[in-house]
């Protein structure tokens, strides 16, 4: 998705969309090349709403999220699930 195609949708449907991939990533095997690309779109998307003016009074909680993404995709077993909880 393009910067411009991003910010013009609501930042709950931006989190739905990076919602979306975790939640998929959670489903995939843990060992899974899918779960790894999976956790990058993610980032890919998190990055995109940090880059969003209107996350600027809240960009703790892209913070946090990402955060917890990279743990996951490091091996950290309940990061995902945290990552999941925290939307």
């Amino acid at each position: 998705m393009t910067r411009e195609r991003w910010v013009t949708l609501r930042p709950r449907d931006q989190l739905g969309h990076i919602a979306a991939e975790l939640t998929r990533a959670a489903l995939a095997p843990p060992n899974a090349d899918l779960r790894r690309v999976l956790l990058e779109r993610a980032f890919e998307l998190i990055d995109l709403s940090l880059d969003d003016p209107r996350w600027r009074p809240t960009v703790l909680q892209l913070l946090t999220l990402r955060s917890l993404v990279a743990e996951a995709y490091l091996g950290r077993a309940d990061a995902l699930d945290q990552a999941l909880a925290a939307l």
